[in-house]
């Protein structure tokens, strides 16, 4: 299998994790380059012997990148990525995939056009107790309701409190994991916003949002900057209830038989990934989250703004 050469572009606390992983933990992977604004990343590469370069286009230019991560701020992604595409690269984009619909849709077209692969990380995806859940689902019959409480910490990148950078709050932010995990884990879509809210400002904390999907609703509270932290999802089925903590890493099935408790281990998400895009690079394997599923989730998003704008169904 063909060594792949990734080039990350945003060296922030998300690149270098990635970059961690590449270097220590992934066969047929070689870190070649990052790119910064800011010279925080030449200490790095001097000492692990990879380009750096504080202009992303030369990044772009270097023959030795096969494969781009995108790590940047929000409203940088799809810029980038069609960027990288038009280079000839293959691209791992951070959720959200793009800051519009057309601009997803035209990160898809290119990568058709010029036949790369484009992968968005949705680490929740691949997450032991998403496993455990999918596999569990059907003991609880038919899905009628679905509540998802998401209780998160402070934010982690100073660029997520402007909103200039970041594109919106925590429905943009978390919302795009946690939209993307209901359709995965159900193979639904969401038919209709019937409700959102959010406290007034443009880079929100709180998000509310109630969806029709086409044989269940969902009702989702998505808080950050919060000292309790807590990602619960609750299914009800007509068979019986599934609940899930993916901070306790458990799962617990409740029918009329048996309530059964089951302890998820750690998460290997971003290996996971980075194997998986290897591999779909060298041999065409389907990445676990592809650009249908980023713009998929992106449109929940910008749906629920569009509701908290205009106050009715979108």
């Amino acid at each position: 299998m063909k060594k792949i050469g990734f080039g990350i572009i945003g060296f922030g606390r998300q690149g270098l994790r990635l970059a961690e992983h590449i270097r220590k933990d992934i066969d047929h992977a070689k870190l070649v380059a990052v790119c910064r604004r800011s010279k925080d990343g030449q200490e790095y590469s001097k000492k692990h012997g990879i380009n750096f370069y504080s202009n992303h286009q030369d990044l772009l230019m270097d023959k030795w990148v096969d494969a781009v991560i995108i790590a940047t701020p929000s409203n940088l992604h799809g810029v980038q990525a069609l960027e990288a595409l038009r280079a000839k690269k293959h691209i791992l984009i951070d959720k959200p995939i793009a800051s519009t619909i057309e601009q997803g849709r035209k990160i898809r077209a290119q990568a058709k056009k010029h036949n790369l692969t484009v992968a968005v990380n949705l680490p929740l995806r691949v997450n032991p107790v998403t496993e455990t859940i999918k596999n569990n689902l059907g003991h609880i019959g038919k899905i009628k309701k679905i509540q998802l409480v998401v209780c998160h910490g402070a934010v982690r990148s100073a660029w997520q409190n402007n909103i200039d950078l970041s594109n919106g709050g925590v429905i943009l932010d978390l919302g795009s994991h946690y939209f993307d995990l209901i359709s995965f884990l159900t193979g639904s879509q969401p038919v209709t916003i019937e409700n959102a809210s959010s406290e007034e400002t443009d880079n929100e904390n709180s998000g509310f949002i109630d969806i029709t999907y086409k044989k269940f609703s969902a009702s989702i509270v998505l808080l950050r900057n919060q000292k309790f932290k807590k990602s619960t999802m609750t299914f009800a089925g007509d068979k019986g209830l599934l609940y899930a903590d993916y901070y306790e890493r458990k799962v617990i099935v409740s029918t009329s038989h048996e309530v059964n408790e089951i302890q998820c281990p750690n998460s290997q998400d971003f290996l996971i990934i980075l194997n998986n895009l290897i591999r779909a690079i060298n041999n065409k394997e389907d990445v676990i989250a592809d650009s249908i599923a980023g713009i998929n989730s992106l449109k929940t998003s910008l749906s629920a703004y569009q509701w908290i704008k205009d106050r009715k169904p979108v």
